[in-house]
């Protein structure tokens, strides 16, 4: 017969030969995030320090946040889910030395210290760069999508309200007209109903009947903003973010990566649907962030496609200590021209936009049948999207109802008109760096630099979603993801003693 190992009846007594201490590994990284939290100063961070001196003792904030940055380091960031890991997790028992706090105390830490958790994560940056672990010689830029506290049944449209508020009206009227039926018959015909039907229809019309009551709140709302076309009822800063192929309430979060050891620089959110407008405000987080580290250097922002902004690119060259090194996608390859090159009321592809021969020293673009195209004065105009400025050119009408290729070129009584982006020269001094060696590398670099932390943060971690609602608490709870990202790819360069040494 076989004979297996067997464990320790479960009614014996027995006595434990070791610490608490023993059980957790003398090089584990839960004793830097122990010794970590002990040297921060929490109250010039701003963190709520609970100094009442009635009733019973309050939790030490101390605790409560190295509560959080051991489940975000761990993929574990629900306050229920960490309340149960303080009482079966070896780590966190040793962590907490034994304490459990309920779950709404835990939850009610990372909603109260919303900026505090934002200025922990520049703080970690510090000792980063006392560590020259930073190099900001080389920066990339990027952006992803992550989901809202906010379903697609909780968004309501000013053109939709009525037909909504109208079927649930509808169900609300039926369950009610069932639950008289139900006590009609029992009253008439001594017929007893299940309760637990009962039960269940009654919950259904509260809930249905608690959706009637948000949709009047939101058809007020509409009557009272005529602005105001969509509203997002659980979080009203979510916005609808296309996320490959799909549309669903969100946030658009950015990161800044150095590259010398993959650390993020710069934690931001927004809630624009894309990266046009990012460039700009991305460049001025780098900078105060390397002010506040007194980095000097001149540093390369790395940024893809999705960055390509005439208006933001030109408005990055005021930065002093940054440049910003943005891969061109259709609006740069086309930008000396409007209408990408492809004019809808043009016949002929002889006679597109970029046919057209600009005279600087006249200030006159020339047909390719030799007519001039004057620039029509005033400011140049500027995109629907706020991308581009430009300048409008027009032809002579009367030259143009006269020529022979009129048909091919126009149908514009006008005569022929162009849109030429105001900025042309320098953007094509720009583009034309683009291509030199040098820029081909930076742009070579962006992805091995920064899409690595969003691997790790949504794969690894599964962090595609967020648990707060309002722009600034997920703010602060985007800093805490990135905080745990920097301080494991810390602990993994440096090692242990070095990075318990660092703290001290």
């Amino acid at each position: 017969m076989v004979e297996y190992r067997q464990g320790i009846p479960r009614q014996q007594l027995v006595l434990y030969q070791q610490c608490i201490d023993e059980l957790v590994k003398a090089n584990s990284i839960v004793r830097v995030i122990d010794a970590y939290v002990d040297a921060l100063d929490m109250s010039s961070l701003g963190f709520q320090m609970n100094e009442q001196d009635t009733g019973a003792p309050a939790y030490a904030p101390q605790l409560k946040l190295k509560i959080y940055v051991y489940g975000y380091l761990n993929g574990v960031r629900s306050s229920r889910r960490l309340e149960r890991e303080c009482r079966r997790n070896v780590e966190l028992l040793w962590l907490t030395q034994g304490l459990a706090p309920d779950f709404k105390t835990i939850a009610d830490f990372r909603k109260d210290n919303a900026d505090a958790l934002k200025a922990m994560f520049k703080a970690f940056l510090l000792m980063c760069a006392r560590l020259q672990l930073l190099g900001f010689e080389t920066v990339a830029i990027d952006g992803t999508k992550m989901r809202a506290q906010n379903s697609m049944n909780e968004i309501y449209r000013r053109e939709t309200i009525e037909q909504v508020a109208e079927e649930v009206q509808q169900r609300v009227d039926a369950y009610l007209k069932e639950l008289d039926e139900l006590d009609e018959r029992e009253r008439t015909q001594g017929v007893k109903e299940n309760p637990e039907k009962i039960k269940q229809l009654t919950a259904r019309l509260a809930r249905e009947q608690h959706r009637l009551d948000k949709t009047e709140q939101i058809r007020s709302l509409f009557a009272e903003k005529a602005e105001l076309n969509t509203v997002y009822a659980t979080d009203d800063d979510a916005r609808l973010q296309s996320d490959k192929g799909k549309k669903r309430p969100g946030f658009n979060v950015q990161t800044a990566v150095d590259e010398k050891h993959k650390l993020i620089v710069v934690a931001e959110v927004t809630n624009q649907q894309n990266d046009k407008q990012q460039l700009t405000p991305m460049i001025e987080h780098i900078g105060k962030q390397k002010a506040e580290l007194e980095v000097e250097s001149q540093t390369s922002v790395i940024a893809d496609t999705g960055y390509f902004s005439e208006a933001q690119i030109m408005g990055s060259k005021d930065a002093k200590d940054c440049s910003a090194v943005v891969s061109a996608g259709a609006e740069g390859q086309e930008s000396s021209q409007s209408k990408s090159g492809k004019n809808r009321e043009v016949p002929s592809e002889a006679y597109e936009n970029d046919k057209f021969r600009y005279d600087e020293q006249r200030d006159v673009y020339v047909c390719p049948e030799g007519q001039e195209l004057s620039r029509i004065t005033g400011v140049p105009a500027i995109d629907r999207h706020g991308n581009r400025a430009t300048h409008k050119y027009r032809a002579d009408a009367h030259v143009c109802m006269e020529c022979a290729a009129r048909s091919l070129c126009t149908r514009s009584d006008k005569g022929r008109m162009i849109r030429v982006s105001a900025n042309r020269k320098a953007m094509q001094e720009y583009l034309e760096l683009l291509k030199t060696p040098a820029y081909k590398r930076l742009t070579a670099k962006r992805k091995e630099i920064v899409e690595h932390p969003f691997g790790t943060l949504k794969r690894s971690l599964g962090y595609t979603y967020f648990l707060v609602k309002g722009l600034g608490k997920v703010k602060a709870e985007f800093s805490l993801m990135c905080l745990t990202y920097n301080l494991k790819r810390v602990f993994n360069t440096v090692g242990f003693q070095s990075l318990i040494e660092a703290i001290r």
